[in-house]
């Protein structure tokens, strides 16, 4: 082959890789990696649907900024104590699908691109809880997905994290609603979710049985004393779950954080509320309980629920002092939303 052939073959190679590189240029300018995508996140508890619609980054997968956060009154886990049965009533789920729906259209201007959901232990008991996700997904296009107290508390690990900016490796996550709770950890590079049956809902059950009344929730209760709140604390001690040696040695880490999540209503917030800081000891919490206990409404309007603050702390201080946990930290989070909101086991990996 002649010397000017080859360099014609060389110049062919060079010139065709500059047009495909110019190519590939010229394709990206005009179909650009979005820098942002909104998502609507719904996690469905016992007590009410929290709803964070926020804009997320989706080459990084980080929260870049939240549009909307709320959590809607809609006692799904108390209709079915009133009700007596494992079933939503029909007028709860007319409730739950109107409030989704309004909130479609009241959150349509931010353009959320996709509403995906989570529903936890009310509708993991009721027995047509399935019925309900599925008529709200055929009629306003919402998957909601039932899922496992498991799934809960990993979900809720991905929360703390990304509202605690606490390294995973150092991080036990705390989450507690209406109707249970989780703590979460890695342990050899595995998540280890503890699970807990003790909520809002089974303390009040507890807290009536041992006033010998029927539970009533269109009454709140009396202001619950401090000689309850310390039968209280040895009644439902019973009730706590075991944890693994493994996972009782993680509380002791020094470098280990246990992290409470949740919105303003949850017990975490009523713990750093009383105590005035956000970190505290299970000790400061005691305190606290002892200068609030017995308490009128009226003189508890600091808390955003007054009647429900000191029997939150209870729960809290039985679950701390039970389990062995020293002391925790307050992140504000919306239930298990910023979590949902990131985790790209619920959304489209195209996006």
């Amino acid at each position: 082959m002649s010397k000017n052939k080859i360099i014609t073959k060389k110049t062919a190679l060079i010139i065709c890789a500059v047009l495909t590189s110019l190519g590939i240029i010229g394709w990206n300018s005009f179909h650009p990696a979005p820098k942002s995508i909104t998502r609507a996140a719904v996690d469905v508890g016992s007590g009410g649907l929290k709803v964070t619609v926020a804009k997320i980054d989706p080459q990084t997968q980080k929260i870049q900024k939240i549009v909307y956060s709320k959590e809607h009154s809609v006692p799904l886990k108390r209709d079915m104590q009133v009700g007596g049965k494992s079933k939503f009533s029909k007028e709860i789920r007319t409730v739950a699908l109107n409030t989704l729906a309004n909130l479609k259209t009241e959150l349509a201007p931010h353009n959320p691109e996709e509403w995906k959901g989570i529903a936890t232990a009310a509708s993991r008991q009721a027995k047509n809880g399935q019925k309900m996700y599925d008529q709200i997904e055929q009629e306003l296009g919402m998957r909601i997905s039932i899922i496992s107290q498991e799934e809960e508390g990993r979900l809720g690990f991905v929360t703390a994290a990304a509202v605690s900016q606490v390294p995973q490796e150092r991080l036990i996550s705390f989450d507690s609603g209406s109707g249970s709770f989780q703590l979460t950890t890695q342990l050899s590079g595995e998540l280890e979710v503890v699970e807990g049956q003790l909520g809002h809902i089974p303390s009040l059950e507890v807290l009536m049985k041992m006033r010998g009344k029927t539970l009533d929730f269109s009454t709140p209760p009396e202001p619950v004393t401090l000689e309850e709140a310390k039968l209280l604390v040895q009644e439902m001690k019973g009730r706590l779950p075991e944890l693994s040696d493994q996972f009782k040695q993680k509380l002791k880490d020094p470098k280990a954080v246990v992290v409470g999540i949740g919105n303003e209503n949850f017990i975490f917030a009523m713990g750093a509320t009383a105590v005035g800081k956000n970190t505290y000891t299970k000790q400061e919490l005691w305190t606290a309980i002892e200068k609030h206990a017995g308490k009128p409404a009226s003189e508890m309007t600091k808390f955003s629920k007054p009647h429900e603050s000191v029997l939150g702390m209870v729960l809290l201080y039985t679950i701390m002092d039970g389990l062995d946990i020293d002391q925790l930290t307050y992140s504000y989070a919306n239930g298990s939303c910023e979590g949902l909101l990131i985790d790209t086991n619920y959304w489209d990996k195209a996006q």
